[in-house]
């Protein structure tokens, strides 16, 4: 996700509204990510609803509690107005952090996460996932991310200690092999792109947003994140991705292949799904492969519902 990306998503929102799976409970879900916005607007920096009761015990049906890990630059309200309210519902106990903040950041851009290197991001999710654990009182969690989300996470598995606590990692848009998207909409990513070129822009990138050199398809960062693989042992790997991310450029960064690894494009269950990288979690047919992917027992067909492109 990028700047421009999310602040055009402030005039655009799908149009599907209803709750997949057997969740008519106690929180509202909406699909529209303008809601989310308002939301945000409203009560900045606040968890979603559903999100990060600290009470929560974890249930026999649902032993693990999900770790939402949003994209970047982006708010958890942002990216989990949908999911989270809609996750508690099917009786699951949510949490969620806001990565990756610039300290001391005044504005809209101090509200926004993902920023930082992801090598520092990756170490606040450990230590969230540390409190989750805690208050749970349980082994492991699943995770639930989005774009950048994604790579932080993989850097806690591989590096940080992570892969003997994760259990189920759903991936929404990732990107893997990293992203081609030159002078998509955001300035960030075109400087960053430029900086072999330009090795002095990166003092002006570095201290706005360091992670959009990293998510640049043959970096550093991610030369050292697949040099030993794609994949961790002992984690169960869930992809979701659209043929119409404008972000992750080729969509199919998003897939990966191996043993213990699922792989879904939207559009496979709904063609005239326009769904851009922006509104994936907000898509019901995304929300229904979520639940899917984190309770094989209890499974359903997504719900094919068509969205306007983020325009």
């Amino acid at each position: 996700m990028t700047i421009a990306a999310m602040f055009a998503g402030l005039l655009a929102a799908p149009a599907a509204t209803g709750e997949p799976g057997d969740s008519a409970g106690l929180r509202p879900v909406s699909y529209l990510f303008s809601d989310a916005v308002d939301a945000e607007r409203d009560n900045p920096g606040a968890a979603p609803p559903g999100a990060n009761d600290w009470t929560c015990k974890p249930t026999a049906l649902h032993p693990n509690p999900i770790v939402l890990v949003h994209g970047g630059p982006e708010t958890v309200r942002l990216d989990w107005g949908a999911l989270a309210p809609l996750l508690a519902n099917n009786g699951y106990c949510v949490y969620t952090l806001t990565y990756g903040a610039i300290p001391g950041m005044p504005g809209p851009l101090g509200a926004l996460g993902g920023l930082l290197p992801i090598e520092q991001s990756a170490q606040e999710l450990r230590d969230f996932i540390i409190k989750v654990r805690a208050a749970t009182g349980v082994q492991s969690v699943d995770i639930v991310a989005h774009s950048e989300g994604s790579l932080v996470t993989d850097y806690y598995a591989k590096f940080l200690g992570g892969a003997k606590k994760i259990d189920r990692f759903i991936s929404i848009g990732p990107g893997w092999n990293g992203t081609n998207s030159l002078g998509f909409g955001a300035l960030f990513t075109a400087l960053a792109a430029r900086l072999r070129l330009a090795p002095a822009l990166g003092a002006v990138v570095d201290p706005i947003c360091a992670a959009c050199l990293q998510i640049q398809t043959g970096s550093d960062f991610l030369r050292k994140l697949t040099a030993s693989g794609t994949t961790v042992p002992g984690v169960t790997y869930t992809n979701i991705v659209t043929s119409h991310d404008e972000f992750v450029v080729p969509y199919t960064s998003g897939i990966q292949q191996g043993p213990s690894i699922s792989n879904y494009v939207v559009q496979d269950y709904c063609p005239g799904d326009l769904t851009d990288h922006l509104l994936l979690p907000y898509d019901k047919v995304v929300a229904q492969l979520v639940l899917n992917a984190l309770d094989a027992d209890n499974t359903a067909y997504p719900t094919c519902t068509s969205t306007p492109p983020n325009s």
